[in-house]
């Protein structure tokens, strides 16, 4: 092969290699791109997944006060129960006084059922809050499953 021909072959092989290059950057540079957007998703799957944490912790301590408060609003039935029988030893002869008494049982009832209604309400709420939160964890899951295959790749 003479000089000339070598130089043909020598141009060509650097056109070549010039085009495998451009190649590879634009397609380094989608695959960039797309990790960067596996980031920001990623990112924003913490950031949704540290909030509904957030509100599942701060519900949980709703309901405990909820339970502590109950379990008080029982305690002061019950004691109220207690006063209320020792009462009626007492005053079991005057007609006015059970009248009034029965009127006070007939409220706390419904007060009980007020209560007892909302707690169910609670736990309705609570119930797809926690569907909504074990959502969020299966998404974020995900994400962090697509985040791994990307890196992997």
């Amino acid at each position: 092969m003479n000089g000339r021909g070598l130089t043909l072959v020598n141009a060509l092989g650097c056109l070549v290699l010039g085009l495998l290059l451009v190649l590879q950057w634009h397609q380094e540079r989608r695959l960039d791109a797309r990790i960067q957007d596996l980031k920001t998703s990623l990112v924003a799957a913490r950031d949704q997944h540290a909030a509904e944490r957030e509100r599942a912790a701060m519900l949980a301590r709703e309901q405990e006060l909820l339970k502590d408060s109950i379990e008080s609003m029982q305690q002061a039935a019950e004691a109220s129960g207690h006063l209320l029988a020792e009462r009626d030893a007492q005053v079991a002869d005057r007609d006015v006084r059970m009248v009034e008494l029965t009127a006070r049982i007939a409220t706390m009832d419904a007060q009980i059922k007020t209560w007892q209604a909302a707690i169910t309400q609670r736990d309705e709420r609570l119930r797809a809050l926690n569907a909504e939160l074990s959502a969020a964890r299966r998404r974020l899951d995900e994400a962090i499953a697509k985040l791994k295959a990307a890196g992997t790749r």
